[in-house]
């Protein structure tokens, strides 16, 4: 009986992997095909959606560690944990790709041809494959301890990511929309809602310890 479960749990398991090892290769094939013409990802659409979000997630996750890693070895005397600043910083990062994902959901329903929110990630995360590849850059930068240039690299990816590139989406639906609200208004909504959203998270953050972090990092800037 034993032997039988043990063994279910070995086949269970090598499923498992299986999924993880085609999903892997799935991604890979979508990463490159997005390297090479970001502009696919607006005639998949839904299509692509879980490989949009798994972007935006990359970028999360390595954008994070990097920081850390630069704020912990440029400010902090003593050593940061880890784990609280990782969740934190993470939990920052997503919430300003989803004020940017927001934003561009409203907007784009004012343009006449609006898409679904998963559109909109889809759309969103298949323009990141650049930003990953300069993303990672840095990160192997500031591991060999090149922390200026690593630095620099990482916050000009992350500028380019969470506000240059909405830009640059809300510009792009603009021009593809049916009849409707005029483009430049859509886009002023784009904006005002962005700023709105982005205004209220500074505030709510600003007494949390989250807030403390981001004042102490504005130094490395």
């Amino acid at each position: 009986m034993v032997k039988k479960r043990a063994s279910t749990q070995q086949a269970e398991a090598n499923i498992h992997l299986e999924n993880i090892k085609k999903k892997s290769k799935q991604y890979k094939i979508y990463f490159m095909q997005q390297l090479r013409n970001p502009s696919r990802a607006f005639e998949q659409g839904e299509k692509d959606f879980s490989n949009g979000m798994l972007s935006i997630l990359l970028f999360a996750v390595v954008y994070t560690v990097s920081l850390f890693l630069v704020v912990n070895r440029n400010y902090f005397g003593e050593s940061l944990g880890f784990f609280p600043f990782f969740v934190q910083i993470m939990f920052l990062t997503l919430l300003l790709f989803g004020i940017g994902v927001f934003a561009l959901f409203i907007a784009n329903n004012f343009f006449g041809s609006p898409h679904s929110l998963k559109a909109i990630i889809s759309f969103y995360g298949g323009q990141l494959s650049p930003f990953l590849i300069s993303i990672a850059i840095s990160f192997l930068l500031i591991i060999i301890q090149t922390f200026t240039y690593g630095n620099i690299i990482l916050m000009i990816s992350f500028i380019f990511a969470l506000f240059v590139l909405p830009l640059y989406l809300v510009s792009f639906l603009a021009t593809k929309k049916t009849p409707g609200l005029d483009s430049l208004y859509g886009f002023i909504l784009y904006i005002a809602v962005f700023v709105l959203l982005f205004l209220i998270l500074v505030t709510i953050l600003a007494d949390t310890m989250l807030g403390t972090y981001l004042d102490r990092m504005v130094y490395l800037f």
